[in-house]
C-alpha cells in the first residue's frame, strides 16, 4: 500500500509538471512574438540595409494585430484620397465634354485600377500607402464593373459577372499572398455586393445563396488561416445584409412565399452560422492547443498565469452570443409558426448551444465556455417567454435570474452578473405593475397571484443578497429595499379589498415594522433598525393621512390607542433588553 500511494503521488507530480511545462512553452512563445514586434518597431536599423527594412517605425504596419490601422500616416490617406478625387473629377469632366465614349470610360477605369495595383506592388512592404493603393485598385475594378453594367450596358451580363467574380478572387488571393487585411475585407464586401450591383430585376434565389456560400467559404478559410478580426466582421456584416435582403424580397413582401424559398434562406442562414460562429470557435480551440501554429494578437492571459485563465478573442465571444440569437429570430421570420412551436425550437437551440459548454471547459477555454452557457440561458429565456405566461413565466424568469446570480458569484463574470441584475430588474418592473392592479380574487393572500408575488419578493430580499460579493455590498441594500417596498405594496393590494381594509393594512404594516426593528437590534444592524423606524413613521403617517378619512370612528379610535400602547410597550422592552446598545 505505501508503494502504491508513493506511485500515485509521483504520477500526480508528473502531471502537474507537464501542465506547467505546457503553460511555460506557450508563454515563452507569446513573449518571443512580443519581443520580435518590439525589436521591429524600436530597434534602430543600419544605414546599409534595404529601404523596406529601414522604414521609420511610425510607418510600419504590425500585421499580427489583425485590424486595419487608421490613426497613423493621415497625410498619406489624405494625399491619395485627393488624388483619386481629382482623377474622378477629370473623368467626369471628360464625359461631360463628350470626349469619352462608354468603352473608353470602362477602359479608363481598368487602367486606373491597374495603375493603383501596380503602384501598390512596387511600394514598400507592409506600409499604409501600399494598403491604400492595393485597396483602391480593387475598389476601382468593382466600380468599373458596376458602371459598365448599370450605366453603359455595352457588355453582356455574363461577362460582367465573370469580371466581378474575378476581381473578388483576385482580392482574396492577393490578401493571402501579401498578407494584406484590407484586400480580404474589400474582396469579401465587394463579392457580397456584386449580385446587387449587377441586379437587373430578375434572378434566382438559389443561385444567390450558392454564390453567397462561395464567398463566405473563401472568407471563412482565410479567417481560419489568418485570424483577421476585420475580415470576420466584414463577412458577418455583409452576410447578414444579404440574408435580410433575401428575406425582405422573397418572404416579407410576398403574400404567399414559396416553401422552396423559405428552405433556401434557412439553409443559407445555417451556413452563415457555421462561418460566423463555429469556425471562429474552432480556431480558438486550435490556437489554445498550438499558439505557434495559430497565432492571434487579440489573445491575452490573465495575471494569474494559469492556462485555465485563457481569454478568448472578444470578437469570437460577441459572435458566440449574437449569431445563435440572430439565427433563431431569422428562422422565426421565415416560417409561420405558433408560439409553442417557436418555444420548442428555442429550447432545442439552447440545448445545442449549451452542449458546447463542457467540451470548451475541458479544453481550458473557461471564458468562451461561459459565453456559450450565457447564450444558452438567453435562448432558454426566449423559450420560456414563448411557452409560458402569467405566474409560471414570472416565477421561471425569477428563478433564472437567481441562477445567473449564483453563477456570477462563483465565476466573477461581469457579463453574467449584469445579466442577472437586468433580468431581476425586468421581473421587478413586472411585479410592481401587478401590485398596482386591483386583485381579481375575493380571497386575499391565499390566491395564486398573491403567493407568486410573495415568492418573488422573497427571492429578491432573502435569496439574492448572500450571492452578492463584497464589491456589490451596495446592491444588497438595493435588493432588500426593493423587497421591503414590494412587501408593503403586497399588504396594501391584498388587504385593502376587505371591508375596512385600510385598518388591516395599517395593522399588518405595524407588525411588520416592529419585527424589522427587533431584528435590527438583535443583529446590531443600524440599517435594519433604521428601516424598522422608517416603516413605523410610515405607519403613523398613514394613520393621519389615510385612516382618519377612510375608516369608521370606532376603528380609528382603536387603531390610535392600540398603536400608542404597543409602541410604548415596545419602547420599554427595547430599552430594558438593549438599553446599552449604541
Amino acid at each position: 500500500m505505501p508503494e502504491e500511494e508513493h506511485t500515485d503521488n509521483l504520477e500526480e507530480r508528473v502531471t502537474r509538471l507537464e501542465k506547467k511545462v505546457r503553460f511555460l512553452e506557450q508563454a515563452l512563445h507569446q513573449a518571443e512574438i512580443r519581443d520580435k514586434d518590439q525589436r521591429q518597431v524600436h530597434t534602430p536599423q543600419e544605414p546599409d540595409l534595404e529601404f523596406e527594412e529601414t522604414e521609420p517605425p511610425g510607418k510600419r504596419y504590425r500585421r499580427d494585430e489583425g485590424s486595419i490601422p487608421v490613426g497613423e500616416n493621415w497625410l498619406n490617406w489624405l494625399g491619395i484620397g485627393l488624388l483619386l478625387l481629382g482623377v474622378g473629377f477629370l473623368f467626369k469632366y471628360s464625359v461631360d465634354q463628350g470626349w469619352l465614349i462608354p468603352p473608353v470610360r470602362s477602359a479608363f477605369g481598368l487602367a486606373v485600377g491597374g495603375s493603383l495595383l501596380g503602384a501598390g506592388f512596387v511600394s514598400g512592404k507592409n506600409t499604409v500607402p501600399r494598403q491604400i493603393l492595393l485597396g483602391g485598385g480593387v475598389a476601382t475594378f468593382y466600380i468599373t464593373g458596376f458602371a459598365t453594367f448599370q450605366l453603359y450596358s455595352f457588355v453582356s451580363t455574363s461577362a460582367v459577372w465573370i469580371f466581378m467574380v474575378g476581381v473578388t478572387l483576385l482580392a482574396l488571393y492577393l490578401a493571402i499572398q501579401h498578407d494584406e487585411i484590407i484586400l480580404s475585407v474589400l474582396g469579401t464586401l465587394g463579392g457580397l455586393a456584386t449580385p446587387f450591383m449587377l441586379y437587373s430585376g430578375e434572378g434566382s434565389l438559389v443561385m444567390l445563396i450558392l454564390y453567397f456560400a462561395l464567398i463566405l467559404a473563401g472568407s471563412g478559410t482565410i479567417y481560419l488561416a489568418k485570424g483577421w478580426k476585420s475580415l470576420l466582421w466584414a463577412a458577418v456584416t455583409g452576410g447578414w445584409l444579404v440574408l435580410m435582403v433575401g428575406w425582405a424580397n422573397n418572404i416579407y413582401s410576398v403574400a404567399d412565399p414559396l416553401t422552396g424559398d423559405r428552405w433556401t434562406l434557412q439553409l443559407g442562414a445555417l451556413y452563415a452560422a457555421l462561418i460566423f460562429w463555429i469556425i471562429p470557435v474552432i480556431r480558438e480551440v486550435l490556437a489554445f492547443r498550438n499558439p505557434a501554429r495559430w497565432p492571434d494578437a487579440h489573445r491575452v492571459r490573465s495575471n494569474t498565469g494559469e492556462s485555465s485563465d485563457f481569454i478568448a478573442n472578444t470578437s469570437v465571444q460577441a459572435l458566440s452570443v449574437a449569431t445563435p440569437t440572430l439565427l433563431l429570430f431569422y428562422s422565426f421570420g421565415l416560417w409561420t409558426l405558433s408560439d409553442e412551436i417557436r418555444g420548442i425550437i428555442a429550447l432545442i437551440s439552447a440545448l445545442l448551444v449549451g452542449y458546447s459548454y463542457l467540451p470548451l471547459r475541458k479544453e481550458g477555454l473557461n471564458r468562451l465556455s461561459l459565453v456559450h452557457g450565457f447564450t444558452a440561458l438567453i435562448l432558454v429565456t426566449i423559450a420560456l417567454v414563448l411557452l409560458l405566461d402569467g405566474e409560471v413565466l414570472l416565477i421561471s424568469l425569477a428563478l433564472e435570474a437567481l441562477c445567473l446570480r449564483i453563477i456570477a458569484s462563483k465565476t466573477s463574470d461581469t457579463v453574467i452578473s449584469l445579466s442577472s441584475h437586468f433580468l431581476f430588474g425586468l421581473v421587478g418592473v413586472w411585479v410592481a405593475d401587478r401590485l398596482m392592479i386591483t386583485p381579481g380574487s375575493d380571497l386575499p393572500i391565499l390566491n395564486l397571484d398573491a403567493l407568486t408575488e410573495l415568492f418573488i419578493t422573497g427571492i429578491a430580499g432573502i435569496m439574492v443578497p448572500p450571492y452578492l460579493t463584497d464589491k456589490h455590498k451596495n446592491l444588497v441594500s438595493v435588493y432588500r429595499l426593493a423587497a421591503h417596498l414590494a412587501l408593503l405594496g403586497w399588504f396594501m393590494k391584498e388587504l385593502s379589498i376587505l371591508q375596512n381594509g385600510q385598518a388591516f393594512v395599517s395593522v399588518a404594516w405595524g407588525i411588520y415594522a416592529l419585527l424589522i426593528l427587533f431584528l435590527g437590534f438583535r443583529q446590531e444592524s443600524n440599517r435594519i433598525r433604521f428601516a424598522g423606524m422608517a416603516t413605523i413613521f410610515l405607519v403613523v403617517g398613514k394613520l393621519f393621512l389615510v385612516d382618519l378619512s377612510q375608516i369608521s370612528t370606532l376603528l380609528r379610535i382603536l387603531l390610535f390607542i392600540g398603536f400608542g400602547v404597543v409602541f410604548l410597550v415596545v419602547s420599554y422592552l427595547l430599552h430594558k433588553r438593549w438599553g446599552g446598545t449604541k
